[in-house]
């Protein structure tokens, strides 16, 4: 569907439904006081102080991200308890990421996230582009634990929340730019304005961000450098209220990224490596061990921040639509609709084994599209008895053709007839299980959250959505064929071509016990069901395995968590307990089909999940905000037995990937009257203990505990009455720690794939920014 229909369906749900109002904007941490300001949250479709919410959520304001130059959602790393997020080296602007343990590594789009994504309500399918800029965000809530109820669709493990800036038809105009130059070619703009068309009728804003480096990555063959940066967005908004009962919001935005994917590292193995895992080893297809491409191995220099593989081209175009309306049908009763649009296309070229050689190169294109609406009522009734219910409906489909081709050198010679002296580069076996998948689904739900105030200090919460998923998929596999030259648009004969359709259903209940001990303390204990929907694996090398359901992950989550203001508002302090129980744990392991070896996603697992978590904002002065961070995450598997590439085993004893067990952060923000204007201060210490990155826990993707410390210096200086100038600094990993950030590895000898994902070292940037 294109972005043209799908205005006129905008413009017609604008016209003929009603939707939600605009929330209050969000206060400054500390005001001009010295203490602490509420901060406007809509975690339960509501908007409501922070402290008065009885969920685990962190918020954060528009203020707050830009002292701490935070320039995309990566950035949020340290500021979230239990949570780690970098970017994925395999898709354009895809995070991986782990919130309480549940986790995103791979970015099939066959794969339903267990961390949601919502910008502006609407969920995002397909996280494509989801590592937004965040220049224009007005506001980011970060939901931890499973949402079952209210947060568009289901999930295990959390949601993240992205509020963008809305105009505002009453207020003048104002906007903000900026340019930024920094290390490795750095040259950023960004700009935003907001302006009335008719006074307190319509308004209109316009965004637009321009970013662009040269390559964090030296590549030790070309002498060049690789991972370079060149993605651009733009955005049209509307806000009309006609009247003082109806709101009305439009959004348009398109984002071009032609960004290299970050590069890959070769893996330093000097030896085969012993797993937890009895009889399971690893190793065997790092360049320098494997005999058939010893012959091409390059020594590699231990710097982390160097590459020698060719750079890999991403590019992605999106579009998407928001169209929001509400309606205030009497004082207490509001009715709201959401309808969200969203298409994109992304084409990327990989080269998994990390050398200069391509030996197996992947190609891959997806085209998707999404469409949803949400249709809702709140009420606000000043009674002991308020109620949010709706309907959702979700479609979403995409197509994706993937084509390998492989090096006949890295290949065994009595496998291929060759002799084994041939160098890379004279033959190739191309359309490796070459294949297109498309899938379509289908998500229906009903869902409520009641308030009861049992007394003027208890309330009890009771919700519950009902789920109803379906899904298609269509898989034509080809077969492979020889060539002397590589030629990645070739199919090979048609192996098969197959469908297959599921169905699933789902009720995910709440119940919140909540306690206000004075209208600065509040306790709460809950118990709370996640759901995320099962499918078809979408990437597979057999016609069989390819129609094989797997089926739904369920969680249960039990929390108590207090919150609380202290020492006359200078100090707010947020804790949370959890225990998480995840049954039937979608993974990706292999299958013995005939005489091969598949990738499948079954359930096989089971899992817990406990943790601590802790916040705390501290004003010391009128002028200095103090923010810290703590998480303790004891997260094992409690079942499971599968197939990761050397056999069935019990993989039990094995540590969930991405579930740190320490997380802590610490962030100030200092301020003081310099001459006519005002200089401030920013630095943030991020702190992560060991985590695992690979799924037999590798050593080699063993991430040790990482601090990172980053800083920024701002002068901001009036001009005239209503204009601000500032000119300011910043650098990010002071101390350049070149950790990486996780291994892949085929694990099965030959499989060719084989690699590290290094992270950019020290950087630095200054920046020139007006608001008026």
């Amino acid at each position: 569907m294109s972005i043209g229909k799908w205005s006129l369906l905008a413009t017609a749900s604008l016209l003929t439904t009603v939707a939600h109002a605009q929330a209050p904007q969000p206060e400054s941490q500390a005001s001009n006081s010295g203490t602490l300001e509420d901060i406007i949250v809509t975690a339960q479709k509501r908007a409501e102080p922070l402290q008065s919410v009885p969920v685990s959520v962190s918020a954060f304001n528009s203020e707050t991200l830009e002292h701490a130059r935070l320039d995309n959602l990566t950035g949020l790393r340290g500021l979230v308890p239990g949570f780690t997020i970098n970017r994925s080296g395999a898709s354009v602007d895809v995070p991986q990421l782990s919130l309480r343990g549940m986790s995103i590594q791979d970015v099939l789009p066959s794969l339903e996230s267990s961390i949601g994504f919502t910008v502006d309500g609407i969920p995002i399918a397909f996280q494509r582009g989801s590592l937004m800029d965040a220049y224009d965000i007005q506001r980011i809530e970060v939901l931890r634990g499973p949402q079952g109820v209210l947060n568009g669709k289901n999930t295990t493990g959390g949601t993240i929340n992205v509020i963008r800036s809305r105009p505002d038809p009453s207020a003048d105009t104002t906007g903000k730019v900026r340019f930024t130059i920094g290390s490795f070619g750095e040259n950023d703009y960004e700009g935003v304005i907001m302006a009335p068309i008719v006074k307190d009728i319509l308004a209109v804003k316009g965004a637009i961000t321009v970013r662009k480096n040269n390559g964090q990555f030296k590549n030790i063959v070309t002498g060049g450098r690789n991972g370079d940066r060149d993605a651009r967005t733009f955005g049209l908004a509307f806000v009309a209220t006609p009247n003082d009962k109806l709101n009305m919001y439009l959004a348009l935005d398109r984002v071009e990224n032609d960004s290299d994917l970050p590069p890959y590292s070769q893996l330093l193995t000097p030896n085969l490596i012993t797993y937890k895992v009895p009889g399971y080893f690893g190793g065997a297809n790092a360049p320098c061990l494997n005999q058939y491409t010893a012959s091409i191995c390059t020594p590699l220099t231990k710097d982390r921040n160097v590459v020698e593989s060719r750079p890999f081209p991403g590019s992605l175009r999106l579009n998407a639509l928001t169209g929001e309306i509400s309606y205030q049908a009497t004082d207490d009763v509001r009715l709201v609709s959401l309808t969200g649009l969203r298409e994109f296309k992304e084409f990327t070229l990989g080269d998994y084994d990390s050398t200069r050689f391509a030996l197996a190169r992947n190609k891959s294109k997806l085209k998707a599209h999404q469409f949803s609406e949400e249709l809702r009522f709140e009420t606000s009734f000043d009674g002991p008895f308020n109620l949010v219910g709706g309907f959702f409906y979700m479609n979403y489909e995409y197509t994706q053709d993937t084509n390998l081709s492989v090096d006949l050198a890295a290949l065994p010679p009595i496998a291929t007839g060759l002799p084994d002296w041939l160098p890379p580069g004279f033959a190739y076996l191309n359309s490796v299980d070459a294949y297109v998948t498309n899938q379509h689904n289908r998500s229906t739900a009903l869902f409520f959250q009641a308030d009861y105030d049992l007394t003027d200090q208890l309330r009890l919460t009771v919700g519950g959505r009902q789920t109803w998923d379906r899904k298609k998929t269509h898989y034509i596999l080809y077969s492979a064929v020889p060539g002397t030259v590589r030629d990645m648009d070739v199919l090979g004969p048609l192996v098969g071509d197959v469908s297959a359709a599921v169905s699933f259903q789902k009720f995910t209940p709440k119940v919140n016990v909540q306690y206000k001990f004075n209208p600065d303390i509040l306790a709460y204990a809950t118990y709370s069901r996640g759901y995320n929907t099962g499918g078809f694996s979408g990437r597979t090398g057999n016609i069989i395995t390819a129609v094989q359901p797997y089926d739904p992950e369920v969680m249960d989550a039990f929390e108590i968590g207090f919150k609380s203001e202290l020492l006359d508002h200078h100090i707010r302090f947020n804790v949370a307990a959890f225990h998480n129980i995840l049954d039937n744990k979608q993974e990706n392991v292999l299958q013995v089909v005939g005489s091969r070896l598949l990738s499948s996603t079954l359930n096989v697992a089971k899992a817990k999940y406990t943790g601590v978590e802790a916040e705390l904002t501290f004003v010391p002065t009128r002028n200095w905000t103090i923010l810290a961070t703590g998480g303790y995450l004891h997260a094992k598997y409690s079942e499971f037995t599968g197939n990761l590439g050397q056999g069935e085993a019990d993989l039990s004893v094995l540590r969930l990937r991405r579930t740190p067990k320490w997380t802590a952060g610490l962030v100030s923000d200092y301020s003081i009257d310099a001459g006519s204007g005002k200089l401030g201060l920013n630095a943030a210490l991020y702190y992560t203990s060991r985590y695992e990155t690979d799924a037999l826990n590798d050593p080699r993707g063993s991430i040790p505990p990482v601090a990172r410390v980053d800083a920024a210096i701002r002068y901001e200086l009036p001009v005239g009455d209503s204009t601000k100038l500032e000119i300011s600094g910043f650098l990010k990993n002071i101390t350049n720690n070149t950790t990486y950030d996780g291994i892949t590895s085929g694990e099965s000898p030959g499989s060719l794939v084989e690699f590290a994902n290094p992270i950019t070292g020290r950087t630095w940037g200054a920046s020139l920014s007006a608001r008026f």
